[in-house]
C-alpha cells in the first residue's frame, strides 16, 4: 500500500474561535511538518495550551457548508477542505432547492452535465465529499484526534478529569468525520488508532460494511456520552458535549433505518471487487458495504428509543436545550427573529455543535461572494449565481395560516400583477422571508429590489437572480452588526433535527398522533397552526407519494412526506435535503422539472409609492443530466479509482 495513504500527521496550532485573536498563527508548513528538533510530539504535548490547540486543529476539520477560499495563502484558510466542497457551491444545489448558475462551480460543470465519475473523484477537489486520504480533511481530523488521544495523558499541567473530557471530544471528532463518510459513501475503512510508518503494515485498511462502520460510530458516541457534560459554559461553546454525542447517534440511527440501507433488497446490485482487492475482502461482505441485508422495523424503534433517551436527559438537565423562539411575541417579526437566530448564533441553546469556527466572522467567508445579492457596501460584483432558489422550493412554504400556497394559482387569480405588500410571497410561513430574498422584503432598511434591473437583481443576464430568487439564509443585511462582524458559525447539528427525526420515526412505528405533535415543534416556533388530519391531507392533495414495498413500512405516507418537506423548510443550506432525498430513495425528486420566475416592473416606482410588479408564468430551468438519464448510483459518491487500484481492499460503490 502506498505510504502516503496514512501519513504521520503532527497536529497544528491554528487560530480560530476557540483561540483569542492575539494568539500566534501557524500556516500549512507547520501543519504538515514531520517531528523534528524544533517541533516534536513532546513539544506539542508539553503543556495544556499547546495540547488544546492541537485538539482545535482536529475540530477544524469538521464538515461545514459555509465556503472558504484560499486567496492569499494566509493561515486563516488553511482548513479549506473542511468547508469548501463542490467547487464553491452547496449541496442543496444538487437538490430541488437550488439551481446554481455559478458556471465555474463544481455543480454546474460537473454534476449537472453528468460528468462526475470515479476518475473525477481521483483528480478533483470540487466534488461533494471526496475520499482521497491525502487530500481530505476528514482523514486529517481522524488522525489528529487519535494522536491527541494517544498523547494527552502526558500533559503535565492538565487535570485527569479534563484529559478524559478532551479525549471524549476527540472521539466525537472521529465519530463525526466517520458519519460523514457513511452518509456520502456507505461502508469505508475504519481506523482504530493513529497510523504511522512503523505500524502501517499491520493495519487493515479494507472497506467495511455499513453496519460495522455504524457500530463503530455509535460506540464512540456512547463512550463519549458517558464522559462529557451536558451543559457547556459560553467559553466552551463549540466543543462536543453529551447532548451532541446523543444527537449524532440519532442522526446515524435515522440513516440506518431509512430505505437506502434498510430494505429487503439493495438499492443497486453491488460492484464486485477488482483483481487488486478480491483477496482483501469477503465476498459475502461486498453487498453489505451499501446495504444492511434486509428490512428490520426495529431500526425505526432504535431511533425512537434514542430520541426518548435524549429528551429524558434534557429534561433532567432543566431543558438546557430548547428551540430559539419568538419570546412570547406573536408578531411576524418576532417569528422571523426566532428562526433567524436559531441556526447561526453561538451559545444559543439549540445548536449542539457549530463548525466553521476557524473563521472569525461571516464577513471573512466567501459565502457572500457566491450566494449573496448584489449590495455589499457598494461592491455590486458580488453574487455569482450560486444561490438561485427554485420556485419548487419556494412553494413548499405554506401560507401563514398553514394552508397550501401555490404560485401558479396566485398569478392566475391576480393576472400576474402584485405590489410590495401583496404578491405571491407575502403572508407565507415566516421562514420563507428569512431563507429566500423575496421582492419588497426589508433589506438594509429599504425594500429588496429583486426584480429585473432592481438593485439586488441587476440586469436580466446577471446570474445572481437567474431563477428570480436568491438565498438570504446566513447572509442577512450585510451590515457590520448582522454580517461582517457576526462570529461565523455553521449549525452542524441542532435540536430541530432531533425533534423532526423523532417525528419521522414515531410515524414509522405507528405512533402517528405523537409524530404530529413533534412535527409541530418547528411549525409553532414560526407561528404556523398545529397540524391536523384535514390540514395534512389538503397540503398534499393530488400528490403522488412513493410507496416502499421492499420495506414493509407502516407509517402514514402523507405524514412522511410532510415531515420531509418540513425538514426542507427548516434546514435549507444546512446539508440536510440531499440526504433526505437519497435515504428515502426519491428518484422522483431527482427527475422533476425545476422552475424559476421573472419579475419585472409593470408600472409606477418605489419613489412614488405606486409600484406594480409583473410576475411571469413559471420558467423551466435548464435540464440536469439525471432528469432523463437517472441512475441510483448517484445516491453514494464514487471512490477514486487510484485508491481502489492501490489494492488495500477498497471496493467501488454500485454503478461507478
Amino acid at each position: 500500500m502506498k505510504k502516503g495513504y496514512i501519513r504521520y500527521i503532527v497536529v497544528a496550532v491554528i487560530t480560530g474561535a476557540l483561540l483569542s485573536c492575539s494568539d500566534l498563527k501557524f500556516g500549512d508548513a507547520f501543519l504538515e511538518k514531520a517531528p523534528g528538533t524544533d517541533v516534536t510530539i513532546d513539544t506539542i504535548f508539553s503543556s495544556q495550551v499547546y495540547a488544546d490547540r492541537a485538539l482545535t486543529a482536529a475540530y477544524a476539520t469538521l464538515r461545514g457548508a459555509l465556503i472558504m477560499h484560499i486567496n492569499d495563502g494566509s493561515a486563516d484558510y488553511e482548513f479549506q477542505n473542511a468547508g469548501n466542497r463542490l467547487g464553491w457551491d452547496n449541496l442543496d444545489a444538487l437538490t430541488d432547492i437550488i439551481q446554481t448558475h455559478c458556471t465555474w462551480g463544481g455543480v454546474y460543470g460537473m454534476y449537472y452535465p453528468g460528468n462526475y465519475d470515479a476518475e473525477t473523484e481521483a483528480n478533483s477537489y470540487s466534488t461533494k465529499f471526496g475520499y482521497d486520504p491525502e487530500a481530505e480533511g476528514m482523514w486529517s481530523g481522524i488522525r489528529r484526534a487519535y494522536l491527541y488521544i494517544d498523547n494527552v495523558d502526558r500533559v503535565p499541567d492538565m487535570s485527569d478529569e479534563l484529559k478524559e473530557i478532551r479525549k471524549a471530544e476527540a472521539k466525537m471528532i472521529i465519530a463525526s468525520n466517520m458519519s460523514e463518510m457513511l452518509r456520502h459513501m456507505g461502508g469505508v475503512p475504519i481506523l482504530y488508532d493513529a497510523v504511522d510508518a512503523a505500524n502501517q503494515a499491520d493495519v487493515d485498511f479494507s472497506r467495511k460494511t455499513v453496519q460495522e462502520v455504524a457500530d463503530f460510530i455509535l460506540g464512540l458516541c456512547d463512550e463519549a456520552a458517558d464522559v462529557l457534560p451536558w451543559k457547556l459554559d459560553d467559553t466552551d461553546d463549540g466543543r462536543f458535549n453529551k447532548a451532541a454525542a446523543m444527537a449524532l447517534k440519532i442522526r446515524v440511527l435515522l440513516l440506518l433505518a431509512s430505505p437506502i440501507y434498510n430494505a429487503d433488497e439493495p438499492y443497486m446490485e453491488p460492484t464486485q471487487p477488482t483483481s487488486f482487492n478480491a483477496d482483501k475482502v469477503k465476498s459475502e461482505d461486498v453487498p453489505l458495504m451499501t446495504w444492511l441485508g434486509g428490512y428490520k422495523a426495529s431500526r425505526w424503534q432504535d431511533v425512537v428509543d434514542a430520541c426518548e433517551a435524549f429528551i429524558k436527559e434534557n429534561e433532567k438537565n432543566g431543558n438546557w436545550y430548547y428551540l430559539v423562539d419568538n419570546g412570547g411575541n406573536e408578531s411576524v417579526i418576532a417569528y422571523r427573529y426566532g428562526f433567524a437566530h436559531c441556526y447561526a448564533d453561538r451559545a444559543n441553546h439549540e445548536i449542539f455543535i457549530g463548525t466553521c469556527r476557524q473563521m472569525r466572522y461571516f464577513g471573512d467567508l466567501y459565502h457572500r461572494m457566491y450566494f449573496g445579492p448584489s449590495s455589499d457596501y457598494g461592491n455590486t460584483g458580488r453574487g455569482y449565481g450560486g444561490g438561485c432558489i427554485t420556485l419548487n422550493y419556494v412553494d413548499m412554504f405554506p401560507n401563514a395560516d398553514g394552508t397550501k400556497a401555490d404560485y401558479r394559482t396566485w398569478i392566475k387569480e391576480h393576472n400576474g400583477l402584485g405590489t410590495i405588500d401583496d404578491n405571491p410571497f407575502t403572508g407565507r410561513d415566516p421562514r420563507l422571508c428569512e431563507t429566500v430574498m423575496i421582492p419588497g422584503d426589508s433589506f438594509q432598511d429599504r425594500y429588496a429590489e429583486t426584480w429585473i434591473d432592481g438593485r439586488e437583481h441587476d440586469s436580466e443576464s446577471n446570474p445572481r437572480y437567474a431563477t428570480g430568487f436568491a438565498l438570504r439564509k446566513f447572509l442577512w443585511d450585510y451590515t457590520y452588526a448582522t454580517y461582517h462582524y457576526k462570529p461565523a458559525n455553521f449549525p452542524y447539528l441542532r435540536l430541530a433535527e432531533v425533534y423532526l427525526a423523532y417525528a419521522e420515526a414515531l410515524n414509522e412505528v405507528g405512533r402517528k398522533d405523537e409524530a404530529m405533535k413533534w412535527l409541530d415543534k418547528t411549525r409553532i416556533r414560526v407561528g404556523l397552526p398545529a397540524m391536523t388530519e384535514s390540514l395534512l391531507q389538503s397540503l398534499h392533495e393530488g400528490e403522488t407519494i412513493p410507496t416502499y414495498s421492499e420495506c414493509n413500512l407502516i407509517g402514514d405516507p402523507v405524514l412522511r412526506q410532510e415531515i420531509i418537506d418540513e425538514r426542507a423548510r427548516e434546514f435549507c443550506f444546512e446539508e440536510v435535503r440531499w440526504f433526505d432525498i437519497i435515504r428515502w430513495k426519491r428518484d422522483d425528486i431527482f427527475q422533476k422539472t425545476l422552475y424559476g420566475i421573472r419579475i419585472r416592473i409593470d408600472s409606477g416606482s418605489l419613489d412614488t409609492e405606486d409600484l406594480v410588479l409583473s410576475f411571469s408564468d413559471p420558467v423551466e430551468e435548464p435540464t440536469r443530466y439525471w432528469k432523463t438519464n437517472f441512475s441510483r448510483k448517484w445516491y453514494l459518491s464514487a471512490f477514486p479509482s487510484d485508491e481502489i487500484n492501490k489494492g488495500y481492499g477498497l471496493v467501488q460503490n454500485p454503478g461507478w
